[in-house]
């Protein structure tokens, strides 16, 4: 018997992500990736594993839900998919 592989959050995954609004509907869409602070660049989706929100998601699976804080604003973002980086 083989075990499914699941992918958890780690810095350089590249995360699809859904900002959810008070009735779980999905209000956007975002491609997120967690990289070392000294690399980070929010203009390309690449954001500081110090970031409340890259804390928030790290060891999280597909699915997971998380509050967080994003641009300043508290929100709830569920990973919708997990690929290794680069």
């Amino acid at each position: 018997m083989t075990l499914p592989k699941f992918l958890i959050v780690m810095v350089y995954s590249k995360l699809l992500l859904s900002k959810l609004n008070a009735y779980d509907e999905v209000e956007v869409r975002l491609e997120y990736q967690i990289v070392p602070d000294h690399e980070a660049d929010p203009a390309v989706g690449e954001y500081p594993q110090s970031a409340l929100a890259s804390q928030a998601l790290l060891g999280r699976v597909t699915g997971d839900i998380v509050e967080t804080v994003f641009n300043y604003e508290a929100v709830r973002l569920r990973v919708e998919s997990i690929h290794e980086g680069d």
